[in-house]
This record gives structure tokens, sequence and C-alpha cells, in this order.
């Protein structure tokens, strides 16, 4: 576009100058037709902003490293009111605070899709809006900005890792291969055994609204196995720990490690729970089937990461929720093993997510490190 200015200026000056030096009317007439030019054009390009028409979709999930795909349509009728249009895109990944600007042309105005695959080194949730719009005239030398309100939200989703096969450990009720050595009333997960009056901590779903309506005060419903299954993955997205920094792969392996956990109990039948601090504010999502599982990574998608230092047991520890579960996973790029014992009723699990592998066991407490890069040892693991 600029050398198109810069030729139209060489042109008037040069039709000027013949003017001046001939005298000629023909230097006249062509000094008044690129005089008048710019006019025109941005006169046209007034009635094509009016008569633009642009939209756009964005595929609304993909697993991170996949192609997430934006699709823009763009028209101007009648197509000689504009030349093309110029779009600046921004796709923000509110996870991880990156974005990413592209500039697309649509020579074509007539509503054909043009399909961009966006890919992610990075899960989290994606928003994309268009920054501005721009018309160019016929010729290149005239350009119009056309304001652009519209906006589309998309996850890109952890990588799992379908083989993980986590077993909750050895209890009362429980062989060592994780499955109950005794039958016993309460067995089947979709079972409900007992009625008894809510607490806090409960979730709604458990809530026995019919019975609840009778007595005039909230009831919930026991499953089977419950003291086996109040189970909390809790993710930190915490980037900085006393003088140690995660990496961006880090965090990102906390997510696949996280999720992969969670859908590993959640093909396994256990009812469980998966949190993460954000802004400070405690989020537990349950999961007890497949619909659960996609809503919990879908919320968790919305975590941001935390710059400063990482709080999130200290939080924990302090939350009402807490004592409401026997058994928590810590999911985290670092972990210092004096923090796992604040919570006296649950049995304590990190698995930190770094750069060497191996296992520490005190007491209650265990610490599995793990590669960011091999979350795949962890199959076989008694976590």
């Amino acid at each position: 576009m600029l050398i198109k200015r810069l030729a139209y200026a060489f042109l008037l000056a040069a039709s000027i100058a013949a003017f001046i030096v001939t005298d000629s009317g023909i230097a006249l007439f062509l000094c008044v037709c690129l005089s008048v030019l710019p006019f025109l054009s941005f006169f046209l390009l007034l009635f094509a902003a009016k008569r633009l028409r642009f939209d756009f979709e964005v595929r609304e999930a993909c697993m991170r490293g996949g192609a997430l795909q934006i699709t823009m349509r763009a028209q101007v009728s009648p197509r000689f009111l504009a030349g093309y249009l110029k779009a600046y895109v921004e796709a923000e990944n509110t996870t991880f605070r990156k974005t990413f600007c592209k500039t697309f042309v649509f020579h074509a105005l007539d509503n054909t899709p043009y399909t961009y695959d966006y890919i992610s080194a990075d899960s989290g949730r994606i928003t994309v809006r268009f920054a501005k719009l721009v018309l160019v005239d016929l010729f290149g030398i005239c350009s119009l900005k056309v304001g652009c309100a519209k906006f589309a939200e998309a996850i890109v989703a952890p990588v799992l890792y379908e083989e993980l096969q986590i077993r909750l450990g050895v209890s009362e009720h429980a062989s060592r291969d994780g499955e109950n050595s005794v039958p016993r009333k309460g067995g089947d997960h979709t079972e409900i055994f007992n009625v008894r009056d809510y607490v806090a901590g409960d979730s709604l779903h458990s809530v026995h609204w019919k019975l609840s309506g009778k007595f005039d005060s909230l009831k919930s419903k026991e499953y089977g196995a419950t003291d086996d299954n109040r189970t909390l993955i809790l993710a930190d997205m915490s980037r900085k720990k006393a003088s140690n920094v995660a990496t961006d792969e880090q965090l990102n392996a906390v997510f696949d490690a996280a999720a992969s956990i969670s859908e590993s109990l959640k093909s396994r039948g256990i009812l469980h729970g998966a949190g993460w601090f954000n802004d400070g504010a405690l989020t537990i999502e349950e999961v007890r089937d497949n619909d659960g599982f996609v809503r919990m990574v879908s919320a968790l998608m919305s975590c941001k990461v935390d710059e400063d230092n990482a709080e999130s047991l200290f939080y924990l520890a302090r939350a009402e929720e807490s004592s409401y579960f026997t058994k928590i996973i810590f999911v985290a790029p670092f972990v210092a093993a004096e923090e796992l014992k604040q919570f006296s009723t649950a049995d304590v699990t990190a698995v930190v997510v770094g750069e060497r592998e191996g296992e520490v066991q005190e007491g209650s407490v265990k610490i599995v490190h793990v590669p960011c890069g091999d979350l795949v040892s962890l199959t076989g693991r008694v976590l």
C-alpha cells in the first residue's frame, strides 16, 4: 500500500510539473483527475463500510498441539466499492497471558470461507477477537478503519495420558489391587445407601431434593464407598516458589498430570473432585462421569497462571472444604515436604513435574517426582 501511495504522489507531482511547463489541457485534466481520485475512493469506502458483512467462527476445542480452526468470511456488495479487506486478529491465551497477532487479507470479498489453523503450544482458554478491520480502495491509496466488536472463546485441552493406571492405595476396605476385598453395602458408586443432613462441602449433585422439601432442611445422599471416594486432585498453577521459577513446559505438565489422573479415576468409576486456586479463590469441580470430566477440564482451562509465589497448600489447609477429603493428590511444579503435613485428616501425595524422577515417602506423605516430558512413567504408580 505504501508503494502505491508513493506512486500516486509521484504521478500527481509529475502531472502538476507537466502542466506548469507545458500549460497543456491534457496535463490539467490529468491533474484534476488525480486530485479527485482520493476523495472519490474515500466516498466509495464509506459506502463499502455500510455494505460490509464480516463474520467468523472458532472451533470450540482441540487438544494441545492440534489445530484450533478459525473460519472467516467477508463480503462487500457491490464488489467495486472496495479493493480488499485487511483483518487484524488477536488470539489471547488468558491462562498463560499470551497474545498472538496475525493479519489476514481478503481479496475475494464474496463471502468465501477462509480457514486458518491456530496451533497453540500451551493449554488454556483462548479468546479470539478482531482488533480492527481495514477496507482498502481499488487503487490501494485510501483506507478506512471499520470497528468489529465480535469475539469468540475456545479451549485448548491438556494432553491426556490414557494409559495411566492410578491406584488410590491400600485402605481398610480395599485390597492391594485397589478393589474391594470384601463385598459390602455401598460398594457400587451409583448406589445410594444412606441419606443424612447436608454439611458444608457436600456437592449440590448429592442433595436429595425430594426429601429436603419434606423435612424443610437439606438432605444429602451417600453413595457407595464414601470414605474411599473423598479424593481431591489439586492443581497448582503458581509460577514461583521460593527461588524456583516454573517453565511453561512444567505448568502445561501440571495440567496434563491433573487431567490424566482425573481421567484414570473417572474411567474406573471413582467419584472425586478436581480443584485449583484462581486469584485466591478455591474452585472444586466434582467428576462423576464423562460429562463431569468435560466440565471440569473446561473450568480448569479458565484458571490463570499465578506469577507470584505458590500458596495453594496454605490456603487449602485453611479452607473449610479441606476437612472433607481423606485423600489429596497435589500436582505442582515444586513442593516442600513440610507443606504436605498440614493435612492431618488426609493422606497426601504430591506429584512434582520437573526434570528428575524419584519417589520419597515420609509417613503418610509421599512425593513423586516425574519429568514433565515423561508423564507416562506414572503408569502403575500407587498414588
